[in-house]
């Protein structure tokens, strides 16, 4: 009895500091280098797990102002742990509503289910938003693994 008392302790001891299923990252714009350009890390060691990621943001009007009426597009810059780059599109989708209100509006856009990077490490990941639009409030990824 005393033995598997030990077990359960132990496997709860274990479970408890494991990492956590998912990671957010938010950078304001006021941080983003030259304005338009965020920059994220991203540990992407364990070769075995499923990562997925998605894009998020804010933006904000103020009274009897538009918000912007295109998706957000991202210039991606992927850094792998040995320097390589690797390079690609998102898109952050107008109508990916997460909540709104009439001064803001949530958005959240998947860009991939099943990240396959060729490097396990820690990569950097740099969005640009081409279409720069004052009504942003900053940009964030959702980074989870199975």
């Amino acid at each position: 009895m005393r033995g598997r008392l030990w077990i359960f302790v132990l496997a709860v001891a274990l479970a408890c500091c494991s990492r956590p299923p998912s990671r957010e990252f938010f950078i304001l714009r006021e941080n983003a280098e030259y304005g338009d350009t965020y920059s994220f890390f991203l540990d992407l060691d364990d070769s075995t797990q499923i990562y997925s990621l998605d894009f998020f943001t804010r933006l904000e009007r103020n009274s009897f102002k538009d918000f912007p009426p295109e998706d957000i597009i991202l210039d991606l810059r992927w850094f792998s742990p040995s320097d390589s780059i690797l390079t690609d599109t998102a898109f952050v989708k107008i109508n990916d509503l997460a909540g709104s209100g009439y001064y803001s509006r949530d958005l959240i856009t998947p860009f991939s289910a099943d990240l396959d990077l060729p490097e396990a490490g820690e990569w950097r990941l740099k969005a640009k938003v081409v279409n720069d639009s004052e009504e942003i409030r900053g940009l964030g990824i959702i980074l989870r693994h199975d």
